[in-house]
């Protein structure tokens, strides 16, 4: 649970600086991500959200956390209560997010990330 628990934050802290170095290394190309309003996001549109500031997340608390770890595999389950704005718009709110990381062959992975509103 440490290892997750590590990896979560160093992409939250990504996140938050919108280090898309850091998220881009994070992040498996193959990502499947279902946001908190259903839209299936790429890990290129992502990383483009984040670059161009239509992202731009202020503070993350955590208030919840639980992982599971498998041969290979991480599964989170953690709320998240986030600061931030989409598009130029507030965007503030609690969030829960099943995320799956996989050791890939450069480190573990976001291979899967399903979001909704809490």
């Amino acid at each position: 649970m440490q290892e997750a628990l590590k990896l979560e934050e160093r992409l939250i802290e990504a996140m938050i600086r919108s280090d898309c170095e850091t998220l881009n290394a994070l992040i498996a190309d193959s990502l499947i991500f279902i946001n908190h309003v259903g839209q299936q996001v790429t890990k290129t549109e992502d990383l483009a959200m984040h670059a161009s500031g239509q992202i731009h997340i202020e503070a993350v608390t955590r208030e919840s956390f639980d992982a599971c770890e498998y041969s290979g595999c991480l599964v989170v389950n953690t709320c998240l209560s986030v600061i931030g704005s989409y598009a130029g718009q507030r965007a503030n709110g609690r969030f829960h997010y099943l995320r799956t990381w996989a050791k890939t062959g450069t480190g573990w992975q976001v291979v899967g990330v399903k979001s909704s509103a809490a």
